[in-house]
């Protein structure tokens, strides 16, 4: 009972204040109100392009803007320390099975090799570039390529003052290292790759 008076009371406070607008609209030179409409106005003013978010849509680099910027090794030094760790046993290519992410006992052992360089050699930085074999979509394989890079990121936070100077980038299925349709090209596609810089 109470609904049947608010409704019929309420449709006649909301006509009275449509009114109220309108004739709060009147032009004292006009007798007919002015029209009430929503208008944007978008207006060129010539300036120059605007660069795109994502240069390549095959990549996918993460970086977080809290970071504090590492300062950079002089050429000369940084390519002396790359010369030595080139040099020795060190794997520089991570490879992974199908569908996964995690590193068996011997590519854990080689990430710890890279701790090591990156803790005597404070200045330089690391970027994980992750990759995926053709088979599955292209997002599916960017994902499954970043987590890659990510799980092996994981491991070298777990030392002191390294996550600050490492990136991780996916290209999933687009940079593959063989062209071979088969077993053999699949598994060199799966794996992730240090780039030091």
């Amino acid at each position: 009972m109470k609904i049947l008076i608010i409704l019929p009371l309420m449709a006649v406070l909301s006509a009275c204040s449509t009114i109220d607008t309108i004739k709060s609209k009147f032009s004292s030179e006009s007798s007919e109100p002015e029209m009430v409409t929503n208008k944007v106005i978008v207006e060129d003013r010539g300036q120059s392009e605007v660069d795109a978010v994502v240069g390549e849509q095959s990549s996918f680099e993460w970086k977080e803007s809290n970071e504090k910027e590492v300062e950079k090794m002089p050429e000369k030094e940084r390519e002396k320390a790359l010369t030595t760790l080139k040099s020795s046993d060190i794997k520089f290519t991570l490879y992974f099975d199908l569908d996964a992410t995690n590193m068996n006992k011997e590519a854990s052992q080689e990430v710890v090799k890279h701790v090591q360089f990156m803790q005597e050699n404070p200045q330089i930085r690391l970027r994980l570039e992750g990759h995926a074999d053709a088979r599955g979509t292209r997002e599916y394989n960017l994902a499954l390529a970043e987590n890659r890079a990510l799980r092996v990121k994981e491991v070298l936070e777990l030392y002191e003052g390294i996550d600050s100077r490492v990136t991780v980038v996916s290209y999933g299925e687009e940079k593959p290292d063989s062209k071979l349709d088969n077993e053999i090209g699949w598994q060199k596609n799966r794996r992730v790759e240090f780039i030091y810089e």
